[in-house]
């Protein structure tokens, strides 16, 4: 009877203590909230590609594209960033989700005026209205800078782009880099010259074992008959008259010169080793170097035995 009359009598003080613990705790996870939507928030974000960006909400953000401002000395710098390539973010260094996000810019753009034509922010893309023949070097995250070229990157690889199995050419992916190695536009056209060796007889190269060092094509493409791909630039090279996809006397292998030449700033050269012209296969190499075709013609509609 006396346990059962202090248990009834230590009921209300227990839930009284409940009560005040979850208003404190709501509140404390109020002001952390209300911290973490602080104009001065940093947001991290990761897109799509890989990269990582990091900074303030600019007030130029919308629902379309998320504009960070990081600053580098004396300067700010604006990079846009589109939502749909957005794949995690943090804010405060918190796992934040695109609802906090979404709030966190309108109370940017509440408590903040944005400043048009401010001197000291440099917004990176493209030129509003670009000069004749220039192709911007287009970013699904990030437009380019403006900066003059400093150097090219560049990566190759064989592909076929229709229907059938075999190698149509090569795929070329490159990107015009500024001092800073960041992507910057480019305008005039791109030159490509591809190196292999080639099987002869013994007798005619005896220096090279039976085997010389050969260009098997070459390439000019404007830039505006290129296509982009996240911060770089496609460029495609159907094979010429000797086709290493159907020739087994061509190498797997070769070197790709590329040059990408821009008028008023010059000429800019990458070297590409060891580049695969078709893909690895024991049985289609036994059977080329045979004499029979690489593709049958019933895989092969283009293959003329």
């Amino acid at each position: 009877m006396y346990d059962s009359m202090t248990s009834l009598s230590l009921a209300p003080i227990v839930v009284a203590f409940l009560f005040v613990l979850g208003s404190f705790l709501t509140l404390a996870t109020g002001h952390v909230f209300a911290q973490d939507l602080a104009p001065s928030a940093i947001v991290e974000l990761t897109t799509a590609s890989g990269r990582t960006f990091r900074g303030r909400i600019s007030p130029k953000s919308d629902f379309n594209t998320v504009h960070l401002t990081t600053s580098r000395g004396s300067i700010e710098l604006s990079r846009p960033i589109s939502w749909t390539a957005i794949r995690h973010l943090t804010i405060n260094e918190l796992p934040a989700s695109f609802e906090k996000l979404a709030t966190l810019i309108t109370k940017v753009q509440t408590e903040e005026r944005q400043t048009k034509g401010a001197a000291n922010v440099i917004t990176l893309g493209p030129p509003v209205t670009p000069r004749e023949n220039q192709v911007a070097v287009e970013q699904l995250e990030a437009g380019p800078t403006t900066a003059p070229i400093s150097t090219v990157s560049s990566w190759a690889t064989f592909k076929s782009w229709d229907s059938d199995p075999s190698v149509d050419g090569l795929e070329v992916t490159f990107t015009p880099e500024d001092a800073q190695g960041l992507p910057t536009a480019a305008r005039g056209h791109l030159e490509a010259e591809l190196y292999a060796f080639q099987n002869a007889s013994f007798s005619s190269v005896p220096h090279g074992r039976g085997a010389r060092f050969v260009k098997i094509g070459s390439w000019r493409i404007p830039l505006d008959q290129t296509f982009p791909r996240y911060d770089s630039r496609v460029a495609r090279l159907p094979y010429q008259a000797i086709s290493p996809a159907t020739d087994g006397r061509v190498s797997p292998l070769g070197t790709l010169v590329i040059k990408l030449v821009v008028p008023g700033q010059g000429t800019f050269s990458a070297s590409l080793e060891d580049v695969r012209l078709r893909p690895y296969s024991s049985i289609r190499d036994a059977n080329v170097l045979r004499g029979n075709p690489r593709f049958p013609e019933d895989e092969n509609p283009r293959y003329r035995p």
